[in-house]
């Protein structure tokens, strides 16, 4: 017990301390809002839940030309900047369709914890479905692919054979930084929301505090890193139906602690938003796309396992 008042105070001073010695710091502004709301939350509980404002990378986007766009920064759309003797990934005979690049030495900055390579670049490339016509969300439809350099990088050129239509205005990424916490119904919150019958009020509270402190557009759920800003339930919870392949109502109320408990092994990588990616929107609608991983994957960098899903309105 008296360690862990200890910790509780040692906890309490380190923040405290950061607010005084920096007004202007966002991450302490939005603790400091939490610390200091009317909620019914004890001290204690308002401390751990300022503990799960998370880091985030927040991506900003702009239409422009493909030559306004240095090779090899972080761009949605155009042609991808590859390395020579590239091979373009396929769903059985059919090429993926290339939708973004990220540069990480862009991000890197903004990566406070430090989880993602310091240089290279990411690949994203998804399959469009002809018939439908659409993104096609299923195991073998995409591909996140890890380039370790960026010196070799050549602005290229799309296969004779490429779906022509798939071929988008190029978007330019700038990063900025932001924060995120958990989703409203993430299991990360369990604690709060039964305990308390006003923790939604301050959870509301936060989550537009945030928007407001780091200028997070609402409207744009393009992101790396940090707590998933889903628009249904919580992302998180449909990277573990995706793996467990349930496609139907009974066999999620069959599996739902399975479920909930798979939850809890995927972070967010990033989301890529179609409406506000310029014509992404023709294939995927009005819908995010979300791609997660395994912690222990991203400490080996290892891009192989990514599990995507989408969420629309």
């Amino acid at each position: 017990m008296i360690n862990e008042k200890l910790k509780f105070y040692f906890l309490s001073m380190v923040i405290l301390f950061s607010l005084t010695s920096n007004a202007q710091d966002k991450l302490s502004r939005i603790k400091n809002h939490i610390l200091n709301s009317n909620s019914s939350l004890s001290q204690k509980d308002k401390l751990d839940f300022s503990e799960l404002v998370h880091p985030t990378v927040g991506v900003r986007t702009t239409t422009k030309e493909d030559n306004d766009i240095d090779v090899g920064l972080s761009k949605i759309g155009g042609k991808p900047d590859l390395p020579n003797n590239f091979n373009w990934p396929k769903r059985g005979n059919e090429l993926l369709t290339f939708c973004a690049q990220y540069n990480l030495e862009e991000i890197k900055a903004f990566d406070v914890a430090n989880v993602l390579p310091s240089s290279g670049i990411i690949y994203v490339f998804i399959y469009i479905d002809k018939e439908w016509p659409g993104f096609l969300s299923q195991k073998n439809s995409y591909k996140l692919i890890f380039h370790e350099k960026t010196n070799d990088l050549v602005r290229t050129d799309f296969p004779s054979n490429y779906f022509m239509e798939g071929i988008f205005q190029p978007v330019k990424i700038e990063y900025f930084e932001s924060y995120t916490i958990p989703d409203n119904e993430s299991i990360t919150l369990k604690y709060f929301q039964e305990k308390y019958e006003d923790f939604y009020s301050l959870y509301n509270s936060t989550y537009e505090y945030i928007e407001n402190v780091t200028e997070l557009n609402i409207d744009d759920f393009n992101q790396v890193l940090g707590y998933d800003r889903s628009i249904q339930s919580s992302v998180m919870f449909d990277f573990a139906e995706r793996e467990l392949e349930i496609s139907t109502r009974s066999e999620w109320e069959l599996k739902q602690s399975e479920i909930f408990e798979l939850s809890k092994k995927y972070k967010l990588l990033l989301q890529l938003d179609s409406a506000n990616s310029t014509n992404l929107e023709k294939f995927g609608g009005s819908s995010t796309i979300y791609f997660g991983i395994e912690p222990k994957d991203l400490k080996m960098r290892n891009f192989n396992n990514i599990i995507m899903v989408f969420q629309g309105t």
